[in-house]
């Protein structure tokens, strides 16, 4: 069998979306309604991470099926080992059933990896170490929520799922916004994971296809001057993202609502499902609320990506609707990036040149910078 580009992506699609079916049953229809039958094998949260993580490198393991199929093996042995310890409530024995559906899911790409035939050759440009890094964290911290959440629903216990989110909520709040801006909805958020890796290889027609104009101009323009000299040539804090951050944020402090466990919890799975509605990112770029004050916290952040203009060749490799989550057209910027990126890196690892987009500022930008 041959596989390309688009074999390889509907072959991770597939069983990524049949578990993504059965951790919902399990981990949230179950217990809303049956709260008895309520049951996860721990081997369904690799299957998501191995299908994640082959999707977000599909680029560079295309060509590299053996080694895409090494990681369904995960999902395999990690079964394995854990049939007998299901994620459930009472002695229900599940453990069969759970088992099988967790060795199908995971065995039929393994098998149609491992004796398939690549079409494509292996890219001979290799993997940014930073962006496999961005990668492997996206697929961690996306597994970690997964077991989180699936354990608190399940088990109705609080705390565990709390201290996750007091966690998350110091770190990306409180830390890493004035260290690297808006880092969160590059390498943290389990609705970007999702986003990057399954739902922008989704090609059903979505029941929103596109945004009013008025609302996708704001990725694009001077919306909101409120960056400052670094960002005034840049793409603006949307006014959509703040017209949704004072409710939300009114309606968490006055009711208090970030210690009961439905609402952050709900509010992710919420993401998810405007996810599916919404063309790629578009949720992060003008409605999410948790993107938008960690933006804010952003602008001015010790450090970001460098912008070479004086290096660029103008060849339209790094196009923002296709390669940035956050829609911003590099060429237009003057010296680095704006608050609204996430340094996801993604843009760098499309140009095909160096010295264009960096970690520092190169020489020849500094003297074209002091000239100005």
């Amino acid at each position: 069998m041959e596989i390309n580009k688009e074999t390889y992506i509907n072959i991770n699609k597939y069983p990524l979306l049949a578990g993504l079916i059965v951790y919902v049953i399990g981990a949230v229809i179950l217990p809303a309604s049956y709260p008895e039958k309520a049951a996860l094998q721990p081997g369904i949260i690799f299957v998501l991470g191995a299908g994640l993580f082959n999707l977000l490198n599909q680029k560079y393991f295309v060509g590299r099926l053996k080694l895409a199929a090494h990681i369904w093996l995960i999902p395999l042995i990690v079964g394995c080992f854990s049939y007998s310890i299901p994620i459930q409530q009472g002695d229900y024995d599940y453990n069969m059933p759970l088992w099988l559906i967790n060795t199908i899911i995971s065995g039929i790409p393994f098998l149609l990896l491992f004796f398939g035939k690549a079409k494509q050759s292996p890219s001979k440009k290799a993997r940014l170490k930073i962006v496999s890094a961005r990668i492997i964290v996206q697929c961690l911290t996306f597994m970690i929520y997964a077991a989180v959440s699936a354990g608190a629903l399940i088990h109705l216990n609080h705390k565990i799922d709390l201290i996750y989110w007091a966690i998350f909520h110091i770190t990306t709040t409180a830390i890493f916004p004035f260290l690297f801006g808006r880092v969160l909805c590059g390498w943290i958020c389990p609705n970007s994971t999702l986003q990057d890796g399954l739902i922008k290889n989704l090609n059903f027609r979505r029941p929103i296809s596109s945004l009013p104009k008025a609302i996708e101009e704001q990725t694009n323009s001077c919306s909101m001057n409120i960056s400052g000299e670094v960002d005034k040539t840049a793409p603006m804090l949307p006014a959509t993202l703040l017209l949704c951050w004072f409710p939300m944020f009114f309606c968490e402090t006055v009711f208090d609502l970030v210690p009961k466990l439905w609402y952050p919890v709900g509010f992710m799975y919420g993401l998810f499902v405007l996810s599916f509605i919404l063309p790629w990112r578009k949720v992060c770029a003008h409605f999410c609320w948790l993107s938008s004050y960690r933006a804010l916290g952003g602008h001015g952040s010790l450090w970001r990506i460098r912008f070479n203009k004086s290096k660029c060749q103008e060849c339209k490799k790094c196009l923002p609707e296709e390669v940035c989550p956050f829609f911003i057209n590099i060429r237009e910027q003057d010296n680095e990036m704006p608050a609204s990126c996430c340094l996801c890196f993604s843009c760098m690892e499309a140009c095909p040149f160096d010295g264009v987009i960096t970690f520092r500022r190169g020489e020849e930008e500094k003297a074209r910078l002091k000239a100005a």
